[in-house]
């Protein structure tokens, strides 16, 4: 079973996220900001890290960069809310494998983790 670390300060995204990949047959840690996802990321093995932007105590870009000065190959899905140039270039910067755009559509996150971890 594939493990995803999901990092998202809101609370109905970050449930509903984890309810549906769950379903999906995903093993799935969900905290609610990049200090924490940071922390299990160093403590626990994952396949794959789905991270927002825009998180109290840790931003998501913050967190991109911690992972990929630790692991320049591991699996990083960007998602961003706010239509910061600056944020959405960071992230491309600092290796993001995919960014996605909110809102959108479960499916479209389900293909996007599934081709990741294929790949």
């Amino acid at each position: 079973m594939k493990k995803i670390l999901i990092a998202e300060d809101d609370t109905i995204m970050r449930s509903m996220m984890t309810d549906f990949l769950e379903h999906w047959d995903f093993e799935v840690t969900a905290l609610e900001d990049g200090d924490l996802a940071w922390e299990h990321w160093n403590n626990y093995n994952f396949d794959i890290l789905i991270t927002d932007i825009n998180m109290p105590r840790m931003n998501g870009i913050e967190l991109l960069k911690r992972v990929r000065e630790q692991n320049i190959n591991f699996p990083v899905i960007v998602m961003t809310g706010v239509p910061l140039e600056s944020a959405k270039n960071k992230a491309i910067e600092y290796g993001a494998t995919e960014l996605i755009y909110k809102p959108f559509k479960m499916l479209a996150l389900l293909n996007s983790v599934n081709n990741i971890l294929k790949g």
